[in-house]
């Protein structure tokens, strides 16, 4: 694993002389993962393919990333058309001629053999994003390999509550602020919105080496929710390798159980903010739970490099002075040293330099972090397992390499027992029994807020201003409280520490102890009171509670904290379960012959007028065919004929006898995460008929082959007409086909 700084500046960029040394670029990491084992390689060398590559994050340092990327790919298609001609010399008559299809008359088997062998490269990889403030995407509009057809990526970042992914970046490039819009980039680009996962996370393999038959690697990431002003990920990327087996095995390859590894945890602010001038302990392992800051630590427990926010001293953070930097989302020297420290960390890279510090500045601060590391050394005793710290700072061009190769043992034999294809579970069937780790609100999210000395207005007024807010209630009293809590089960609860019958502790005690399975686990906030810091952390440990606040604080602060709980739960992308009449249905669509069919225009023109009369960009007739949906008719989506039946919201749609309407998918625990939704065509409203035909099995009962649906990227609902409008439309596409009868 190779990992190159090309940004480490925070907030803005500084193209200053006096901070030529560590960089005047915003946040931009690259991470690649290693090539093939050599060792392993038939010819004894090295077979010439990039890793799977890993940006974190797009500030201005991805000017120069892409510029990189732009000549590796240039020399790569140089090098494979080098060998192409080398082969072509060794051929037996060594000539050959094109025709015009571009096939070769005159070459010899051996050349078209050696050619064949030769496997175009793929161009791309993955973007990780921790955030979408500025100094984290601005180098996005300017990352040349996106404009490119010939590159592939998937961009990773928060999901939103209101906004997918693509949309928030997408503001940056409005008309307004930017000439070139976001779809006007070319590349392949898929954007996924993520949530925290620190257990199981998701795979990234070298697709340039899928036909090695040596050693390999795979890369997991993992991530975790960190304590900013807005949704933000901190992601953490381990590389095993993996040894290919035989083809009478029942495995693809045999994974190392240790590997390599890197977190990056970028605009992270102490959670208790004393601890910013030090005082860090780990977590006891005798007990159950921990603090919020020993379950962040926790998340890079061991890693090799970490790179961690580090902007201030603790007297420039300064906590009550009116230079006082708390509430800003960002750590200090004194605190990321300690839970570095503590954590087993074996190299610690300061990130996320002040705009502010010079490259002198920084020397002295990284003086500094190295005698606090030697300090900590002295003061367990010089007995800590893995050795001192190494503290270094980020520059600019530093680059620092891993091998996980170095855990190759030809007599292990120790097999990972997770699935040799290595996919995030984020689909599931419906029919399967899923235990998630939060309760899930199938309908509006609900925030419970028990405010008696907080002023409830600001909050409520940032909640209920997205585009689809949670329901919010505003309780004083312990007894209005529990009623609404048990009738209701709000998806999260707020609460000061002093209401009105009781503490805001004493209130959760009962919510764990008495409301059962949800009880147990809705997330919940507690406000505690300037002082009652320690006496806080340790009731909140207790009670296994979310988070405590300790104030005062922001309302745009509290506001995160309340999305990161609404969001903490299983990515919401259900499969629709088959119908119990499943081989009759998909017989009769068989007989329909419309499968793979020329357009017609007496089902265009339907597909016309629902579109006008709806008023949305896309307007389909889709066939729900075994494995995939297919357009029989299309208006709005020109460059799509299908896609597979997992995607399919109709799919859901042809179990009804009615119109199924989603007034808005991101709000929708079976749509949510669906590609559709997070990317092309951002679907967020959905109406579908079911179109049903006589089946082919028994003439008098009817069978959904597909719907007449409405597609539109904005949230909306049908009004009971517009309802009973699409239903007319879909009778006129029955019609239709029973005429064909």
């Amino acid at each position: 694993m190779k990992i190159q700084i090309y940004g480490c500046r925070g907030s803005i960029p500084r193209p200053n002389p006096e901070m030529a040394r560590y960089g005047g670029n915003t946040p931009c990491i690259e991470v690649v993962s290693s090539p093939p084992q050599r060792d392993y390689v038939d010819n004894g060398g090295d077979c010439g393919l990039l890793g799977h590559r890993v940006i974190l994050d797009l500030g201005s340092g991805a000017v120069d990333l892409g510029q990189k990327v732009m000549g590796e790919m240039f020399q790569a298609k140089k090098r494979q058309q080098a060998e192409k001609e080398a082969n072509e010399g060794r051929g037996e008559s060594g000539r050959s001629s094109t025709t015009p299809d571009g096939e070769k008359v005159g070459e010899s088997d051996e050349t078209k053999k050696r050619n064949d062998a030769i496997v175009p490269q793929k161009f791309g990889g993955t973007i990780l994003l921790t955030h979408t403030h500025w100094d984290h995407i601005q180098g996005l509009p300017f990352f040349v390999p996106l404009y490119l057809p010939q590159f592939e990526w998937t961009i990773y970042g928060p999901r939103g509550i209101a906004k997918s992914l693509q949309e928030i970046l997408s503001g940056q490039m409005q008309h307004d602020y930017f000439p070139v819009r976001l779809d006007d980039m070319a590349s392949n680009t898929k954007y996924q919105g993520l949530c925290e996962d620190m257990e199981k996370g998701f795979w990234l393999d070298n697709d340039n080496c899928t036909h090695c038959d040596h050693p390999t690697t795979s890369i997991r990431v993992t991530s975790k929710y960190l304590n900013h002003s807005v949704l933000t990920l901190g992601y953490k990327l381990e590389e095993f390798a993996q040894i290919p087996l035989p083809s009478t095995s029942q495995q693809l390859f045999r994974r190392k159980k240790r590997g390599v590894s890197v977190a990056y945890i970028t605009d992270h602010e102490p959670v208790d903010h004393a601890l910013a001038n030090g005082g860090f302990t780990p977590r006891d392992p005798r007990k159950p739970n921990c603090t919020a800051d020993q379950y962040h630590a926790q998340f890079f427990e061991n890693v090799d490099v970490l790179i961690h926010d580090c902007q201030y001293l603790f007297s420039e953070y300064a906590p009550g002075s009116p230079t006082s930097k708390e509430y800003w989302g960002h750590s200090t020297v004194e605190y990321v040293v300690e839970v570095a420290f503590h954590s087993n960390v074996k190299q610690l890279l300061l990130f996320h330099h002040d705009p502010q510090r010079s490259d002198d500045e920084m020397d002295e601060l990284l003086s500094y972090a190295r005698e606090l590391a030697v300090k900590l050394e002295e003061e367990c005793g010089g007995d800590k397992e893995k050795g001192r710290l190494k503290v270094d700072a980020a520059k600019e061009g530093d680059t620092y390499e891993l091998d996980p190769y170095v855990f190759l043992d030809e007599n292990d034999v120790s097999v990972d027992k997770e699935d040799s294809e290595r996919k995030l579970e984020s689909i599931y069937d419906a029919n399967d029994e899923v235990s998630p780790p939060r309760s899930v609100n199938t309908g509006q999210q609900c925030v419970l807020l028990g405010f008696y000395e907080s002023a409830s207005g600001p909050i409520r007024d940032m909640l209920e201003s997205t585009d689809n807010s949670p329901k919010v209630e505003v309780l004083q009293s312990r007894d209005e409280l529990l009623h609404f809590a048990e009738q209701n089960h709000p998806s999260v609860i707020v609460l000061d520490n002093r209401l009105f019958g009781c503490t805001g502790f004493e209130f959760c005690k009962v919510i764990r102890n008495e409301m059962g399975e949800w009880g147990k686990n809705v997330p919940m906030l507690v406000i505690a009171c300037p002082g009652e810091g320690q006496r806080a952390r340790l009731t909140a440990e207790k009670l296994n509670l979310d988070d405590f606040i300790q104030g005062p604080y922001s309302p745009s602060y509290l506001f995160t904290r309340i999305q990161v709980s609404l969001l903490r739960m299983p990515l919401r992308w259900r499969r629709a379960p088959l119908p119990e009449n499943e081989s009759d249905r998909l017989a009769t669509l068989q007989s329909t012959g419309l499968l793979d069919s020329l357009p017609e225009e007496r089902f265009d023109r339907i597909t016309r007028l629902a579109k006008a009369m709806f008023k949305v960009p896309v307007s389909l007739v889709s066939l729900v065919d075994e494995d995939r949906q297919w357009f029989k008719s299309n208006q709005g989506l020109p460059d799509a004929s299908e896609t597979p039946r997992d995607y399919a919201f109709c799919s859901h749609a042809i179990l009804t006898d009615d119109v199924m309407v989603i007034p808005d998918a991101l709000q929708d625990e079976r749509f949510a995460d669906n590609p559709l939704v997070e990317g092309s065509p951002n679907i967020r409203f959905y109406a579908g008929c079911p179109i049903k035909v006589s089946s082919c099995e028994d003439g008098s009962n009817k069978m959904p082959i597909g719907t007449l649906c409405v597609i539109d990227s904005k949230p909306r609902d049908l009004s009971e007409e517009e309802r009973r409008a699409l239903k007319d439309f879909g009778a006129m596409i029955e019609r239709e086909l029973s005429n064909d009868g």
